[in-house]
């Protein structure tokens, strides 16, 4: 199976078709209200998520009806999308935003440990100040399962994990969003 452009690393894209435009999806950030956008010809950012673009079926060449992600930063947490009218790119994007913008619970803090929760505050308290929202009421829920990746909140892409038939490893950029902005 061959995944829709969008879902498709754009180091990887870019090899078949140069004139295809960079992604830039926040994780952090729910699709609908901070939309993921395209960053197409001479580098400005626009809004992605076109009708036409939005509806994109998740694979080019077959009906995808379920997909179950991993990312080895989260590895407590398994995003699992489905659909009887087939996925889209969209459901896609909404299943992580909403799988990892839930608050940590007390069991799940206890798994991560303390020490390591501090290491991840500096995310935490970005993150909160980059929402579209008031940064104190974000701060107001708590530390959310994204943060635990430290920064690495933008989405690269998926790819297939072999001698699986509905499983991808979710991949993000490695640069933390705190340490894109020096």
């Amino acid at each position: 199976m061959k995944l829709s452009w969008p879902l498709v690393d754009y180091e990887m894209r870019k090899r078949v078709s140069p004139r295809m435009p960079r992604l830039y999806f926040d994780a952090a950030f729910d699709p609908r209200s901070y939309p993921v956008k395209a960053i197409r010809g001479y580098g400005v950012a626009e809004p992605l998520l076109e009708p036409e673009e939005t509806g994109l079926g998740v694979a080019e060449n077959c009906f995808v009806g379920r997909m179950r992600i991993k990312c080895r930063y989260l590895p407590l947490w398994e995003v699992e999308v489905k659909s009887t009218n087939g996925l889209r790119i969209i459901d896609v994007f909404m299943a992580i935003y909403n799988t990892y913008s839930r608050p940590l619970t007390r069991e799940e803090k206890n798994t991560i440990g303390s020490e390591y929760l501090e290491k991840c505050r500096k995310s935490f308290l970005q993150r909160c100040e980059d929402s579209p929202g008031l940064t104190y009421l974000e701060e107001r829920k708590g530390m959310l399962r994204i943060d635990i990746m430290r920064g690495r909140r933008l989405f690269k892409g998926l790819v297939p994990i072999q001698g699986t038939t509905d499983y991808y490893e979710l991949i993000f950029d490695d640069t933390p969003i705190e340490t894109r902005r020096r």
